[in-house]
């Protein structure tokens, strides 16, 4: 990840340049950082996350949103872009940005697997709504799960496309074959 300029710029500052951007930018403590396009398969694995939730969850209770909504992690602090990420549909105070993530997910590439196993892992671990984290390869059908569990989250890892994949907070499972199907 680029970041673009060494000025630091205000939250409000971040706020009216995104409006008007052609670029995506995170915002990391007033440093802004240039969100790169991705590959055509990436996208296409965010796409189907993104359509089977729509499909599993209550759409009365939750919002599923893809890619071009941002997510306060750090309110006034950070703000970052998920590939696909369920709030509340009581998340609705800012028509640009969500503060009450349940469930993340970020498709892993090499330009951004450090930043979101290290980095955004600690940050998104904090959001007390957070429920599950994934993090989902485009090289392989496989998809890890920090799934909170009390005060810690547990890590499950599955690579068997046949395996079930429990959310028990949405009461609802699927399996890396109805992510990776005619995909990978």
């Amino acid at each position: 990840m680029l970041t673009v300029s060494e000025k630091i710029y205000t939250v409000t500052e971040y706020f009216e340049l995104e409006k008007t951007s052609e670029v995506k930018h995170e915002f990391v403590e007033g440093h802004l950082i240039e969100m790169p396009g991705e590959k055509k398969i990436a996208n296409r694995i965010a796409g189907s996350l993104y359509a089977l939730l729509l499909q599993l969850l209550n759409q009365e209770i939750f919002d599923v949103y893809f890619q071009d909504v941002r997510l306060s992690t750090v309110k006034g602090k950070r703000y970052r872009y998920l590939d696909v990420m369920v709030v509340p549909t009581i998340d609705d105070e800012d028509e640009y940005t969500v503060h009450q993530a349940v469930l993340v997910a970020e498709i892993l590439s090499p330009t951004t697997e450090k930043t979101d196993r290290n980095e955004k892992l600690k940050e998104y671990s904090k959001i007390p709504t957070l429920q599950y984290y994934l993090l989902i390869s485009q090289e392989e059908p496989v998809i890890e799960l920090y799934r909170r569990n009390g005060a810690i989250f547990e890590y499950l890892f599955f690579t068997d496309k046949t395996e079930r994949i429990d959310l028990p907070f949405f009461d609802v499972s699927f399996t890396l074959n109805d992510i990776y199907k005619k995909i990978l």
